[in-house]
């Protein structure tokens, strides 16, 4: 009798336990801090079970697609914002409309725009993630450069650096893109108009054509090139995200320091893109459980989870009130995110990367002029968007 009462109390409080389904791609540092996170979610929330599925980032984005389109999936997932404009489309975003605004007060503007899709807010902001300039320090004489002016002219100068380059860029457009914008070049127009036909795109084929036949600097659309002379220590400074870090800390240990990227000059920085990742929410969870959902992922980006996934998985905080200790690296990356374009949530921007990389690498093997280069990209571009609006 004793043994069946304390089962059916063991039954009872079991079927009372609540629970939220979490998809992610996260491994490594990030998803140890994140089982951290989820830890102390769960010691202020003793009645609520999280269950974390890892999901490869590459399968992750059609299986989330499948399951939901299916009246499945999971309440929540962890992905980046390019997600949000194809999800939404296809009705497997819930929008966060009603969302308290004391908590959406916290975040960065900057980081809230980025997940807002055609007036609907569609997700909540994480972290950011964007480009910065890695430099080997025992292979400079001074301070990183500060302008591109700068960095051709020390270039020329051996007294400057050591080495076989004094940069080493891959030059894929994700890579470059920052200079494009930076020079006042532009991808699509508020209205979805592709605009990449411009000054400004001219410009930027030049400067990066420029980088190229300089023979002290290693310009190519070549990421491992690039990431292995810095390593090397055959490059005295690379361009990479945060990504990277860990790596490169292993390689060079004290020697590895990080600023913002060369700015076009004093007025205009460089305006990479920044990635924004967040927590975007399934429609077919029932209400209950999706202001469940939604409650936790306030809780995950409240400062302290915020500071917990900066100090362990090197997380650029989206959130207003989290400051990164002075001299710490992920510094350089946030006033870059600062001056960052936020990475577009519109399906359309799958279709761009295939023909700006295209025009780049005519313009870097001679094949084409910057002008006739980016024109083609164009007509390549257009059509391939006007595809995608109609299907």
């Amino acid at each position: 009798m004793l043994g069946l009462s304390l089962s059916l109390v063991a039954c009872s409080e079991a079927s009372h336990r609540k629970s939220i389904t979490l998809w992610h791609p996260w491994g490594g540092s990030e998803l140890l801090a994140l089982k951290h996170a989820i830890q102390r979610y769960q010691e202020s929330h003793p009645d609520v079970e999280v269950q974390a599925l890892q999901v490869p980032s590459d399968k992750l984005q059609d299986k989330y697609l499948r399951s939901s389109a299916s009246n499945g999936g999971p309440d929540l997932l962890i992905g980046p914002v390019d997600w949000v404009g194809k999800y939404a489309l296809s009705g497997v975003l819930a929008p966060l409309d009603g969302v308290d605004r004391a908590i959406l007060g916290r975040y960065l503007p900057f980081a809230l725009g980025a997940v807002r899709f055609r007036g609907h807010l569609y997700a909540l902001p994480e972290s950011m993630e964007t480009l910065g300039l890695y430099y080997n320090k025992a292979l400079l004489s001074g301070p990183p450069p500060t302008t591109i002016q700068q960095l051709f002219v020390e270039a020329n100068s051996r007294d400057y650096w050591k080495g076989d380059y004094l940069l080493a860029y891959n030059t894929q457009f994700f890579f470059s893109a920052g200079y494009l914008f930076g020079m006042g070049g532009t991808l699509l127009k508020p209205e979805g108009r592709v605009a990449v036909d411009t000054e400004g795109a001219r410009h930027w084929l030049r400067f990066l054509h420029d980088l190229k036949v300089h023979p002290n600097l290693a310009a190519k659309s070549d990421y491992g090139r690039a990431d292995a002379l810095f390593r090397d220590g055959k490059a005295a400074m690379t361009i990479s995200g945060p990504w990277a870090l860990g790596d490169y800390r292993k390689a060079l240990g004290d020697r590895l320091g990080i600023a913002p990227l060369p700015k076009v000059d004093e007025q205009h920085p460089a305006a990479p893109f920044v990635g924004i990742k967040c927590f975007m929410f399934n429609p077919n969870s029932a209400k209950e459980a999706q202001d469940r959902a939604i409650a936790f992922a306030s809780f995950m980006t409240s400062p302290a989870i915020a500071t917990l996934m900066e100090q362990e998985a090197g997380h650029v905080p989206a959130v207003a009130d989290v400051a990164i200790p002075a001299g710490d690296p992920l510094q350089a990356f946030a006033t870059q995110a600062r001056w960052g374009v936020p990475m577009p949530p519109n399906p359309e921007m799958k279709e761009v990367w295939a023909p700006m990389d295209q025009a780049i690498e005519k313009v870097m093997t001679d094949t084409a002029p910057p002008e006739q280069a980016i024109s083609e990209a164009q007509a390549v571009l257009a059509a391939k968007v006007e595809a995608v609006r109609n299907q």
